[in-house]
């Protein structure tokens, strides 16, 4: 291994293998102005992400009403079945009892 690399440093010795094109610096600056100049973004590509966000916001409010409106049938529902469920519990009887009987001693 060390062989080889000696070699190759024999080889190039002290000069540098690397080179720049002709006038590579003079008209750098003129290159990227006209490759900037082709990649301009378009109103619709600056906007599609702030798109994407609305959309997204919009949907979660909107599953968030389906979510609370089943919650509040829910709810109500399970009033609904506790009420039936007492009065399945209490006999006749017993709910004459609880209900105050008119009398007709005030006339």
């Amino acid at each position: 291994m060390d062989k080889e690399l000696h070699k190759i440093l024999k080889e190039t010795g002290n000069r540098n293998p690397f080179t720049v094109p002709e006038n590579y610096f003079e008209s750098f600056a003129a290159e990227i102005d006209t490759k900037i100049a082709k990649d301009r973004l378009s109103a619709k590509k600056l906007l599609k992400p702030w798109f994407y966000l609305a959309a997204m916001f919009v949907g979660l409010f909107l599953m968030g009403n389906v979510f609370y409106v089943v919650y509040q049938n829910n709810r109500k529902m399970d009033a609904d079945l506790y009420e039936m469920y007492v009065m399945s519990q209490i006999d006749q009887t017993v709910m004459l009892d609880y209900y105050p009987v008119e009398s007709d001693d005030n006339e």
